[in-house]
């Protein structure tokens, strides 16, 4: 007997027994492990494993299905953690990802106590393809249209299409050449990351408009001819890249087709425009033919850590208004007053989501302290209507 307890204590110290430790199998499953639910008197704390990033959704079991109450991101630990209320009698939760579900887990009812006076009970926002629908401010709540979360290891072409210079003809005022290359696109560990390169060897970049020499790349993706919407809520969670001059990135929507003449008659909105010469603001803009400089722009539009963090641009667009908001604060409104138009016109038509990463010029120049590379991060873009 005292042979054996002495086995047992050398091998723990050797590490050959550790109860409870996690395999490195278990690190790699695509199955969400769901802890023990902690509980208070009005709150339960799921918290769990998943894959580095994975959208994680919280489930309570229905009369008839599971339906998402909560939908959080895994951290890059592959932690996850969140609150909800307590129910108020016994109910079954489980946590999906990838579409796959852990064990369930089963909460006790709330302790039967007479409910504060003047308190309501929370309101639990409901769920859709893009996680919890926001509120409208006019009543009810968003419906998901068009949702991409980059979840893949290459760009989802059914969603999304490369511009490229040699098809397009279209450039920068630093002439960069548009491309479809590895290191301009990059789908991984659920972002996009869009590259404009400078500094390279002049080369010739085809155009249907005439070739010309450029030392430059740029990277726009976009889903024209894939998905179009006119009016809803459009949203794009971000971080630009690293401040420095030269470098430009913008989170936008463009028409389908040209129905009211060359841009700028047929309208464009900037939700998020970086310039890194101001790394520190983001400009929400609205183009069309009559507009007035500088009051189509959103001045008031601070971000200081846009390049440091990840952050939501959103945009809701009425017949009437544009409203801007950024992380779910509103910081500029517009009403346009078109020439040879009537509002709503030329925003009553079909846009589609843009993507670009490029070089700047003027005021926004590359200079000789700018880097090779800019990179801008997609977290993810959803549509709402």
């Amino acid at each position: 007997m005292r042979a054996a307890r002495w086995a047992l204590v050398v091998a723990m110290v050797i590490g050959l027994w550790a109860p409870g430790a996690p395999t490195a199998e278990a690190g790699r499953s695509r199955t969400p492990v769901l802890d023990r639910p902690a509980t208070t008197s009005s709150t339960v704390v799921f918290a769990g494993r998943a894959r580095a990033r994975k959208l994680v959704r919280i489930q309570v079991r229905g009369a008839e299905r599971w339906v998402t109450i909560r939908a959080v991101r895994a951290n890059r630990a592959g932690r996850y953690r969140v609150a909800v209320p307590r129910p108020v009698r016994a109910r079954a939760y489980r946590a999906v990802a990838e579409r796959r579900s852990s064990v369930v887990r089963r909460v006790a009812a709330r302790p039967v106590t007479p409910p504060p006076a003047v308190t309501p009970p929370p309101v639990v926002a409901p769920s859709d393809d893009c996680g919890v629908r926001p509120a409208k401010s006019s009543g009810g709540y968003w419906s998901c249209t068009f949702v991409d979360e980059f979840e893949g290891t290459s760009l989802d072409r059914s969603k999304w299409m490369v511009q490229e210079t040699w098809f397009s003809g279209m450039t920068s005022g630093n002439h960069d050449c548009y491309v479809d290359s590895e290191q301009g696109i990059q789908v991984d560990s659920g972002v996009i990351r869009l590259t404009a390169v400078r500094e390279l060897d002049p080369f010739t970049c085809a155009s249907p408009f005439g070739s010309f020499t450029s030392t430059s790349t740029a990277a726009t993706v976009g889903t024209r001819d894939r998905f179009t919407q006119t009016y809803g809520r459009f949203e794009f969670r971000a971080r630009f890249p690293e401040r420095q001059p030269g470098s430009h990135s913008a989170l936008w929507l463009y028409p389908q087709a040209h129905t009211y003449g060359a841009w700028p008659a047929s309208g464009e909105i900037d939700v998020a425009e970086w310039f890194g010469a101001a790394p520190e603001r983001v400009w929400p803009s609205a183009h069309y033919a009559g507009e007035v400089v500088p009051f189509s722009s959103g001045s008031t539009c601070l971000m200081p850590t846009a390049s440091d963090s990840f952050h939501t641009y959103a945009v809701e667009w009425s017949p009437t208004e544009m409203r801007f908001l950024y992380d779910g604060v509103q910081c500029w409104s517009h009403k346009w007053t078109p020439d040879g138009l009537v509002a709503p016109k030329p925003f009553d038509k079909p846009f589609y989501f843009v993507l670009t990463q490029m070089w700047g010029s003027l005021w926004n120049a590359p200079t000789d302290q700018t880097t090779t590379t800019s990179t801008l991060t997609v977290d993810w873009v959803r549509a709402w209507q």
